[in-house]
């Protein structure tokens, strides 16, 4: 490779490693279904990427865009209390102690007594997003949005996943 071309290389990397990192990042679900009759069932329901970046000190707007498939939670969690397969998925130790924590009734359609979680423990305002245990419930309705403040520190990486369905999984890296 010619010089001329390492250094067109390397300026490349260089402006892509210090594109501008936004101060606020919409999160939303996306829902797909396929059905096989007396096969399978195959819910897509997800969120519309897989790695979201956003500045310390920016803000995380999760958005309810089909409310039409029930309530969401946007909650942080360890990577390691992330499921990992089906069993894990439908018995889900740590969806069932925040939801509790949530103040949520699994008898009932009502929205939990806490809309909120900071650091696990439940209360009615926006928490800070920095840690496992931050958590927002959205009610089922079109355009309902909940605004976090993003206080981990730069570098922190923190895995996020629906309490009610338990696949949907994402990733924010706080630049």
């Amino acid at each position: 490779m010619t010089p001329v071309a390492v250094a067109v290389l390397l300026g490349a990397g260089a402006a892509g490693a210090n594109a501008a990192v936004p101060s606020k990042v919409v999160v939303k679900e996306k829902y797909s279904v396929k059905m096989t009759p007396n096969r399978y069932i195959q819910d897509g329901m997800r969120f519309d990427r897989d790695v979201y970046r956003v500045k310390s000190g920016g803000t995380v707007q999760f958005k309810m865009t089909a409310p039409q498939e029930g309530p969401h939670t946007f909650t942080v969690v360890a990577r390691k209390d992330l499921p990992k397969n089906a069993k894990q998925t439908f018995n889900c130790v740590i969806c069932n102690k925040l939801a509790i924590a949530h103040g949520a009734d699994p008898n009932s359609e009502a929205p939990p007594k806490f809309l909120f979680l900071e650091n696990g423990v439940g209360q009615n305002t926006a928490p800070k997003l920095d840690r496992p245990g931050d958590s927002a419930f959205l009610a089922p309705q079109k355009g309902a949005a909940v605004n976090f403040k993003v206080t981990a520190r730069k570098g922190a990486i923190l895995r996020f996943m629906c309490l009610v369905h338990p696949w949907m999984q994402a990733t924010l890296e706080v630049r």
